[in-house]
């Protein structure tokens, strides 16, 4: 069985560990605990603590018990009744740490009462059939979470600022008082380039809680609102939006958006004239194209600007189209700017390292970046609605 465990090094424990605010916990509980970095991180900074570690994994529960240093026990994290067997054996448990295994699970009844129990199901979609995996080890946390205890856990980008997992966040912001979103660097886990953050999270005790943001490379926390946060809550996107260079000479009624609707696999059986995030060159360019239009496709027009929105290595590369007409993949979004002067005025403002920077800073996704119409929208003019079609 694949179990996409991505270990903990000890210095990003220590970190979770001391930005968590309990005094004197006496059991801390890791589900999943692997080669036991998060408790021994814990053990580290209260040395009174009893350590309990849960796993899937028959070797590292042979491990740990060899050693004599955590009460491990070979369960499974997905398990609903899991909540009880841990309190009936152990009682209230006032410290969780948790570093859950990330892929893909299918979201079956005993996925769906692990979330219903405490109140998220009502955030998943109904026509899904997969969820990722650590929503339900955050459930099985939250159930877990005693009334003065205390959860640090760490999560994917895709949770903290993902699209698809607003639900996710506006409960857990509205139920629960998140007292830090830590943003870890792209390289923290061995074997995965994710982004990844550490939330420390407790039972709400007030109502309008503002969420505090940090990157472990950066000096400065950020204060946003909730509502903020349940948009986006990663410290890269905030800090970036404090630095957009948006004036009033380019409104929304400016310009229109559009996304290329076919593949790039689709648009070579058709033909060769089309274009694609791996042959947009990665510096900004002005440049004719053919006359080859395809109905049906998005096809560029004279003056259209391209910015490629997906892949790490391609993401924020634009092209300025000076004539000619050609479709363009998926992975391409086109700005079109209703005047030449427009065109003038955006083509400096999208073709500058400070806007590659900032889409890169802002780009979403946990693997592969991509960026969407909002955030090349809010780079020109801020947070209207600019037109799509």
């Amino acid at each position: 069985m694949q179990l996409n465990q991505f270990y903990t090094e000890s210095k990003f424990g220590d970190i979770l560990v001391q930005k968590l605010s309990l005094s004197s916990p006496n059991n801390a509980l890791d589900l999943g605990f692997g080669a036991g970095n998060l408790l021994h991180a814990a053990k580290r900074r209260w040395g009174h603590l009893n350590l309990i570690g849960i796993d899937i994994d028959k070797k590292n529960v042979i491990d740990a018990k060899s050693k004599s240093l955590i009460e491990a026990l070979e369960l499974n994290g997905f398990e609903p009744s899991l909540p009880d067997v841990i309190n009936d054996q152990f009682g209230d448990i006032d410290l969780l740490v948790s570093n859950p295994p990330y892929f893909s699970r299918e979201l079956d009844d005993g996925s769906k009462q692990i979330l219903n129990s405490i109140g998220m199901l009502d955030c998943i979609s109904s026509k899904l059939k997969k969820i990722p995996a650590e929503l339900i080890f955050l459930a099985q946390n939250l159930r877990l979470l005693s009334r003065a205890g205390e959860l640090g856990i760490i999560m994917p980008a895709g949770i903290v600022s993902g699209e698809n997992w607003k639900p996710v966040r506006e409960f857990l912001f509205s139920n629960y008082s998140v007292t830090n979103v830590i943003q870890l660097p792209t390289n923290s886990f061995k074997k995965t380039d994710a982004q990844t953050f550490i939330l420390t999270v407790k039972h709400k005790s007030h109502l309008n809680e503002s969420i505090p943001l940090s990157h472990i490379n950066e000096r400065t926390i950020l204060s946003i609102q909730q509502q903020d946060a349940v948009v986006r809550a990663d410290y890269t996107y905030h800090k970036g939006r404090a630095l957009l260079t948006c004036g009033n000479d380019i409104s929304i009624n400016d310009f229109s958006l559009y996304r290329g609707n076919r593949s790039h696999n689709q648009l070579t059986e058709v033909t060769d004239m089309h274009l694609h995030t791996t042959n947009m060159p990665d510096h900004a360019v002005k440049k004719g194209v053919a006359n080859a239009a395809i109905k049906g496709a998005k096809n560029t027009q004279p003056g259209d600007i391209l910015v490629a929105r997906v892949g790490r290595r391609c993401l924020g590369r634009v092209i300025f189209i000076d004539k000619g007409s050609v479709p363009i993949s998926d992975c391409i979004i086109g700005i079109r700017p209703k005047t030449t002067q427009i065109g003038k005025m955006i083509w400096e403002r999208i073709s500058s390292s400070h806007c590659k920077n900032y889409l890169a800073s802002v780009s979403l996704g946990v693997g592969a970046k991509y960026i969407t119409h909002k955030i090349i929208k809010d780079y020109l003019v801020g947070n209207d609605d600019a037109v799509t079609f």
